[in-house]
C-alpha cells in the first residue's frame, strides 16, 4: 500500500494490514503475485484407485474442468488446463496433479474450493473410488498365566 522512510505498509490476503521496517524487507525475499501479470497457475493434487483406469481419469478430469470454465469466475481457459500422472505411484493411490491457470492469486482460494467439489461428484458418478490410507497392525500377545 504505501513505503515510506523506515517502513512498508502491505495489505494482507484477509484484510490486515502489516507494517514491516524496512531493514527487514531488505532482508527477506518477497514474492509478488500480480507481476509481471496477475494470471497464476494453480496445482490441484488428486489421488485415485489404482483400480482406475488412468486415461480416463485424465478425461473425466479434463472435461470437468472445460464445463467449469464460464461458470467459476477468475478460472481461465488459456492456457488450457492438463491433467498429469504426477507424481504417479503413491502408496495408497494413483496421484495426479490438474494445473489450472487462474485470473489473480485471490481467484485460488474459491476456484479450487468449487472445483475439488466438482471433481468429487464427478468421479463418484463415473465409480471412480477416491482411496485413503490403510494400514494393517499385527499384535502380538504374550499368553503368560
Amino acid at each position: 500500500m504505501d513505503i515510506g522512510w523506515r517502513t512498508t505498509r502491505i495489505r494482507m490476503l484477509p484484510n490486515n494490514l502489516a507494517i514491516i521496517p524496512n531493514n527487514k524487507l531488505t532482508q527477506s525475499v518477497l514474492t509478488n503475485y500480480s507481476m509481471p501479470e496477475s494470471r497464476m497457475s494453480v496445482s490441484i493434487p488428486i489421488g485415485v484407485s489404482y483400480s482406475a483406469d488412468p486415461n480416463h481419469v485424465e478425461g473425466v478430469l479434463l472435461d470437468e474442468v472445460k464445463q467449469a470454465i464460464g461458470h467459476i469466475p477468475g478460472l481461465l481457459a488459456k492456457p488450457a488446463p492438463a491433467v498429469r500422472l504426477i507424481p504417479g505411484f503413491g502408496d495408497s493411490s494413483l496421484n495426479f496433479t490438474l494445473s489450472v491457470h487462474v485470473r489473480e492469486f485471490e481467484d485460488q482460494f474459491p476456484i479450487q474450493h468449487e472445483l475439488r467439489k466438482r471433481i468429487f461428484t464427478r468421479l463418484q458418478q463415473e465409480k471412480i473410488e477416491i482411496p485413503f490410507p490403510q494400514r494393517t497392525v499385527h499384535l502380538k500377545t504374550d499368553h503368560q498365566t
